[in-house]
Order: structure tokens, then sequence, then C-alpha cells
């Protein structure tokens, strides 16, 4: 309960309103006394209130906002990819600890947050990486919140800038077959990774994790168990975006082009006096590690400068891949399930 009203006389309140929990986790309040009637008492616990809001009380709780963010990372590790939990302390010290650090949590108000937000989109960060600022805000204020630090979350009042929904423009068939042509003549392993991605709609780190027991080419069939995922230098393996694996089927097409892939991958082998294990990765590099998604990445940004289709990104592939099952009249529902989405919204959205 945010406050109370007690009365004290005939004629005399106690008002009292909950401030929050200072850092050794004592609840802490503010109160006084009020001489009239019960509707005055009323009226001053509304303006009381409003003061604890406003951050007008902030000495109860003298939590720094620094101190909260470190509190705040440390259970969301628990909770969500290392690689979000990085992406989330880069963007911290970057960006909001730099203005927040050392402000108490408690004295933090709505127009705090919409200054901060104001320069950072005034020194040229976009859009998007101002709200995903708001979005950490917003979240370590809640479980400041939830512990007791403070009455009400200022960042659910605060604005940041509106993000222009970007145009999405998937690439056309005779521009994937530009850019495969293109990867042919340089890396052929290359190009069937980009033609798995534009044949499947799978993420680039689960075309990084395919194995070859995941592949059944009788029955022209893949399934998509794993992903790989990078955190700083180190490559790890991990569950798909939906922590489900899914089961696609293949075309003939694709049968081809990665029965090829196998038969370099076997010549290779033998050629180094050994044989192609049965669970080796379908794209590896000599000692047998799965290729890097950034590298891919970036080895994708050279191909595409040199055919003049800079605006087309890896990812796009799976636009690539949602606009040709549209097309052709498939349900909503079947082109989530082969591009993994766990909501058939996040689809409708490409």
């Amino acid at each position: 309960m945010r406050g109370h009203i007690q009365q004290r006389g005939t004629a005399s309140w106690r008002v009292k309103a909950y401030v929050g929990r200072d850092a050794g986790g004592v609840r802490r309040y503010v109160e006084r006394t009020v001489r009239g009637t019960r509707r005055e008492a009323e009226r001053e616990l509304s303006r009381l209130l409003v003061e604890v809001d406003e951050g007008r009380h902030a000495a109860a709780a003298p939590v720094t906002f620094g101190d909260l963010l470190d509190r705040w990372l440390d259970v969301k590790r628990r909770m969500v990819e290392p690689k979000t939990i990085e992406s989330y302390e880069w963007v911290a010290r970057t960006y909001i600890r730099p203005g927040l650090a050392d402000r108490k949590v408690a004295s933090l108000r709505p127009i705090d947050l919409d200054m901060l937000y104001s320069d950072l989109y005034g020194r040229g960060l976009s859009a998007r990486t101002v709200r995903i600022c708001h979005t950490v805000i917003r979240q370590a204020l809640e479980q400041a919140r939830r512990w007791g630090f403070i009455a009400r979350n200022p960042a659910v009042d605060a604005t940041p800038p509106v993000q222009r929904r970007r145009e999405i423009v998937p690439p056309t068939v005779e521009q994937v077959q530009t850019l495969l042509d293109a990867a042919r003549a340089e890396d052929a392993d290359f190009a069937a990774y980009l033609w798995v991605l534009a044949a499947t709609g799978c993420r680039r780190g689960e075309a990084c994790a395919l194995r070859w027991t995941d592949i059944d080419l009788e029955r022209a069939e893949v399934v998509i168990r794993r992903s790989i995922s990078q955190v700083g230098q180190e490559v790890r393996e991990k569950d798909t975006k939906t922590h489900q694996s899914r089961r696609l089927a293949l075309d003939a097409e694709t049968v081809t082009v990665l029965r090829s892939l196998r038969l370099r991958a076997r010549e290779r082998a033998l050629a180094l006096g050994g044989r192609l294990a049965d669970d080796a990765l379908l794209f590896s590099d000599a000692e047998g590690r799965p290729w890097r998604p950034d590298v891919c990445t970036n080895r994708f940004g050279r191909l595409r400068a040199g055919v003049g289709l800079e605006r087309v990104r890896l990812h796009d592939l799976r636009h690539f891949v949602a606009t040709v099952l549209g097309g052709a009249g498939l349900p909503i529902a079947t082109i989530s399930g082969r591009l993994g989405h766990s909501e058939n919204a996040t689809t409708l959205n490409l």
C-alpha cells in the first residue's frame, strides 16, 4: 500500500506515504500531520504521493542508477542470452552511464530521461538506438520498483523518439541470382551457404550450425536444431531463437547443391588422409570449427558491393523466402513455421 491515513485526535490526522527501500533494504516512509477534516487529510496524501513520484523525497532511497544497472544486469544474466547481455552492457556503458550513473534512482523524473534522449538524438544517434537506451532504462527502473526502491517507474511517462519503420524491400529473384553467381565465382562453399539461406529462410547462425546428420538428402529434408552465437570473440553453439527445432522440405535444386557441397568436403578430407565425419559441419574452416556469423555477414557485404547491390542485407534473404512463399499462396502459419517465427504476426511484418 503506497499511503494511508491514521486519525490521531478529534481533528488531527497522520498522513504516511511509502517512498521505497534504502540501500540496506529498509522500507522508508515520509509522514505529515494534518489538522482539519478527513477530506483535507486525503488531499494532503494525494499531494504527498505526487511529491514521491516526482522524486522530491529521494534521500530515503539513496541507490544510484549506476548501482541499479549493475544489480539489474546480474538478474538479467540468468534470464537472457549472453549476446543480449553484451548488447545491454555496451549500451549502458556508452550512452546511459555517462549521464545517469551518479543520479539517485528515487530522484529521477520523466523529464530527466526525456532530456537524456534529446541529447543522444541531437548527437546523431538514430531513433532506434535511443529507443534501445529507453528499453534498458525502463526495465532497470521497473526492477527498482519491484524491489521497492521507488514507488513509480518514471520511464513509463518518458517519451523516446519515434522510430520510423524501415521499409522492407526483399531482393528480387534476379538480384539473388546475381549474388549467387558472384559467390560461385569466388567460393563454391560460400555460394552454397547463401543458397541454403535463400532456399530455407533459416537464420545465418542456424546455417552455420548445420551438420550432415541434420540433412536427409534421400528424403529431401533438413532439421534446424541449433544456432551459432557470438559473444565478443567467443563462438558457441546454442538452441534456435525460439528454442524449438523445425523440419523443412528441400527442393531438388537445393538437394543438388548440398550433394556437391558434401562431395567437396569428402574430397578435402581424403586429400588430408581422413574421411568426412557423419556429424561434420556443413560450413567449417580447415580445423573443423563453424563459420562465424559475423564473418559471413562481412563476406556478404563485400560480395554485394562488388555487384552493386549495397542495399541488400544478408538477413534480407529471409524476407526473400517469405515473399516467394507468400506469392505462391502458402498460408501465413506455414511460412511462419518455415522461418522459425514464434508468432504469425512477426511474419506478417516482413
